[in-house]
């Protein structure tokens, strides 16, 4: 007959490895969530972050390819854009507009509290404007087909063999830039990449600047041609500082702003080098 007192053996410990292939992603624990960089993440997590990143830059990037294959191909579309030319301007002041307040919103989850009990409570004092990650989505969704429209009416001005070869060579660029950035062969201090960041700002100033004053006093031959150059260079320097920073100064729940920052670098480097090809062309 067995002691009453004794109790039986509890069963062998076995040690269960964290699931980070379910639907849902890996998990992630809430300092992660809340208040470490990607680049102090645990591997998988980096991981995760990286493919939600390009998941959604690639969804980006086919639907504008894709809305632009139709307005070259389309004449119906063709002729209710060149109809609609103050559709056009209102699409590129509602991207700007949409890509600033992506740019500075707030994370929502510095809104969430955890509570004693290890929960996650809304604080009662969220800002409107400091949307979820479905909120912030929907507004990146608009951002893209505002973004579309405006680059399908610019690519109507230009030749179909011109914007396939400015497609193909900005592919290349991308894709060289892109793994020579995450190699870390050549990677930058934080405080390098930050110093370059602050001259590449006041280089997108000046092209800004002269492309705004093209727009009352034109552009000579010989400036467009520079200033195709000078885009192409500027923004393949954003796209490398780009893909080295958002893996190493941004949180894990920021893979939307990253996703946008990286698709504007592309999208204008596209554009830079569509001017180029079709200077070539004209001469």
């Amino acid at each position: 007959m067995s002691d009453p007192l004794v109790q039986p053996a509890p069963p062998p410990y076995q040690e269960q490895a964290p699931n980070y292939n379910n639907s849902q992603g890996p998990f992630i624990p809430d300092d992660f969530k809340y208040s470490t960089k990607v680049i102090s993440c645990e591997p998988e997590v980096r991981q995760y972050f990286m493919n939600r990143v390009y998941s959604i830059l690639s969804a980006q990037l086919l639907l504008t390819s894709s809305f632009t294959y139709w307005a070259t191909q389309s004449e119906g579309l063709q002729t209710f854009i060149t109809d609609h030319i103050g559709l056009w301007l209102f699409s590129t002041i509602f991207a700007l507009l949409l890509c600033i307040a992506l740019t500075f919103m707030p994370r929502y989850s510095d809104a969430i509290e955890i509570t004693d009990e290890g929960t996650e409570q809304e604080s009662t004092r969220v800002p409107w404007y400091c949307l979820t990650k479905r909120g912030q989505l929907g507004l990146l969704s608009l951002f893209t087909i505002a973004e579309a429209y405006s680059i399908s009416i610019i690519a109507l001005t230009y030749d179909e063999q011109t914007i396939l070869s400015a497609l193909f060579i900005t592919t290349i660029v991308v894709i060289g830039v892109s793994l020579t950035a995450t190699s870390g062969k050549f990677e930058f201090a934080l405080e390098s990449a930050m110093s370059v960041y602050y001259w590449l700002n006041w280089g997108l100033w000046i092209l800004i600047g002269i492309g705004f004053t093209s727009l009352f006093f034109g552009m000579s031959s010989t400036v467009d041609l520079l200033y195709g150059w000078f885009g192409a260079i500027l923004f393949t320097v954003y796209l490398f500082i780009d893909t080295q920073l958002i893996f190493r100064k941004v949180f894990p729940d920021e893979e939307i702003k990253c996703a946008m920052m990286l698709y504007l670098d592309i999208i204008n480097l596209f554009l830079s080098i569509l001017r180029i090809l079709n200077h070539s062309n004209d001469d």
